[in-house]
């Protein structure tokens, strides 16, 4: 059994990322040693706990000034691995700019569900916009993005109905899903899902291409051009999705980036992405 034409060896190497990038591990050790020399030179505060699961915490990178413009970054690994330190350094030149950083942590497949993780997103924007005073940022200006399966993560708070929780129904000034997986039903039929457990209901209920449309919010969909075709399509696709209920979302392909180099194409001041990132924040 498998997916969309696709043999199991193809749909592995169309979804795992680690499989379509040989270098993957230099990738990794890079953003580690970025993160590391991040956490040196900014001002952070770290594990600030939003829940009481035991990852339910977050790092804030938080800006000079009161009132600043606010970005909350989800980190990727397939809802089954990674960890906010390591992504460290998407908060350092957007705090150079003037932005508080939030990088959160959530806790991980298989011992919670992708559902969950929802959830507890849910609970991390909760505080956050109920909180954010405290750590100099605006409440009318928070943006969020996420890679990979934080793609998933934000585009299933966008279309959240925050009007029960925050009397608010769009509480995001931007989001930025970044090479995301919005329809869940072909991980099923990889590696991926010895941790994730997804089955044909739980793959539906968790696909932003099967969710509701985002509340009328400004998004923009980042992948690099250089990865899968998957990928790329699910990207093309999710914007089309959200265009048909007429939610203009452009998509901006990173030239020559992978899917783990598209994060310094957007996140460092060097990338090509960056400046447009940064103004595409603001409100």
């Amino acid at each position: 059994m498998s997916w969309g034409g696709f043999t199991l060896a193809e749909l592995e190497w169309q979804y795992n990322p680690r499989e379509t990038v040989p270098e993957y591990m230099t990738c990794f050790e890079r953003f580690v040693r970025l993160s590391d020399d991040t956490r040196a030179s900014v001002h952070h505060m770290t594990d600030i706990r939003y829940g009481d699961g035991p990852k339910e915490t977050m790092d804030v990178y938080p800006a000079a000034e009161p009132d600043a413009p606010v970005h909350v970054f989800f980190h990727g690994g397939y809802w089954r691995s990674q960890d906010k330190k390591d992504y460290a350094f998407v908060a350092r030149d957007l705090n150079a700019a003037g932005f508080t950083v939030i990088c959160p942590n959530y806790d991980l497949c298989p011992d919670v569900t992708v559902a969950e993780i929802t959830l507890q997103a849910v609970r991390c924007m909760t505080f956050i916009y109920q909180n954010i005073g405290d750590f100099n940022g605006d409440r009318d200006r928070i943006s969020i993005s996420g890679h990979s399966a934080g793609g998933q993560i934000v585009a299933r708070l966008a279309a959240h109905h925050w009007e029960d929780s925050l009397n608010d129904a769009n509480p995001f000034c931007a989001v930025v899903p970044v090479s995301g997986v919005f329809d869940l039903e072909p991980i099923r039929f990889t590696s991926i899902n010895d941790d994730v457990r997804l089955n044909a209901a739980t793959a539906a209920d968790n696909s932003p291409m099967l969710d509701a449309v985002p509340h009328d919010v400004k998004m923009m969909v980042v992948v690099g051009s250089n990865e899968s075709p998957e990928f790329v399509r699910q990207s093309d696709a999710y914007a089309a999705y959200c265009g048909r209920e007429g939610l203009k979302v452009p998509v901006y392909k990173a030239w020559g980036a992978n899917h783990f180099t598209v994060l310094e194409e957007l996140y460092l001041g060097t990338g090509s992405l960056f400046g447009h990132l940064k103004r595409f924040l603001q409100r």
